[in-house]
């Protein structure tokens, strides 16, 4: 689907298990030659090649691939389309380790069907930190722009002053809450929402914005992670002695998310603000 000028969304579904369907936005950017923000599962290389085609295009106009974050969904199709295409890799500086060692992302976040979703490590050619800018060619340049809490080094993509891939640092108010930082998730969206010029908010999830539609967004997803936290500080103070699965299950039914029980992200989402809460206890 074409979005503006020079931007493309292509939607990838997968099956994170056999009963869990997700989707991933990846966006293709065109000029003379091409480029990726994020790469998909993997096997995503051949939806990406068959939508290429269908707008006159082929595989191998890919010059790079922009990943937003190191995640399965987001860097699966990574390493088959560098093989198949010669193209470069950019991705935030801090996520490099778990992009080229893939077993050092499984062991320190074990997801179902992770080597289905990701079965290669990919080296990155480009390391980017906040504030790095990339010409890619005349009449397109990426601004690089730190957006962690997501993950430790998820980054937006700016291009041309007017459209920002955001990745997974905005979170949909009706989704599961991914994060490992909470108040760095909520700084990311002031900064999403503080970008100048910017007329198309592109993210992984859902459907891209304009910015009044974003504002909305950042109110709900806010709302949201607060309503989290205040779940995970009200069973802290509460119930200290039951265990950690007792206090799981309480707090998913206070933040009205209880259909996420067990789910090993949403585990590390409380993990992430408990170890805040007992800080302060």
């Amino acid at each position: 689907m074409r979005i503006n000028e020079h931007v493309h969304l292509i939607r990838k579904e997968f099956w994170v298990t056999s009963k869990v369907k997700r989707y991933i936005n990846i966006y293709l950017i065109t000029g003379k030659n091409c480029y990726l923000i994020d790469s998909g599962v993997a096997g995503s290389e051949t939806e990406i090649a068959e939508y290429m085609e269908s707008i006159g295009r082929c595989l191998n106009d890919i010059k790079g691939i922009f990943l937003t974050h190191s995640h399965p969904d987001h860097a699966g199709a990574a390493a088959a389309i560098k093989r198949l295409t010669e193209c470069k890799i950019y991705a935030p500086c801090m996520e490099l380790s778990w992009i080229e060692n893939i077993q050092k992302q499984f062991e320190e976040r074990p997801i179902p069907n992770f080597y289905q979703l990701l079965s290669e490590s990919v080296h990155v050619d480009e390391p980017l930190c906040d504030g790095e800018k990339i010409q890619l060619e005349n009449g397109l340049m990426i601004h690089a722009v730190a957006t962690p809490g997501h993950s430790h080094g998820s980054m937006s993509f700016v291009l041309n002053s007017n459209t920002v891939f955001t990745g997974d640092a905005i979170p949909t108010a009706d989704d599961l809450p991914i994060f490992i930082d909470f108040e760095e998730s909520i700084k990311s969206l002031d900064i999403i929402y503080s970008l100048d010029k910017i007329e198309y908010y592109c993210p992984a999830w859902d459907h891209v914005y304009n910015k009044e539609k974003l504002k909305e967004v950042v109110k709900n997803s806010k709302t949201m992670l607060c309503r989290f936290k205040e779940s995970v500080i009200q069973v802290e103070r509460e119930f200290a002695e039951q265990t950690e699965d007792e206090k799981n299950k309480e707090v998913l039914r206070r933040a009205e998310i209880l259909q996420f029980c067990g789910n090993p992200l949403v585990k590390k989402s409380i993990e992430a603000c408990r170890k805040r809460v007992r800080k302060k206890l």
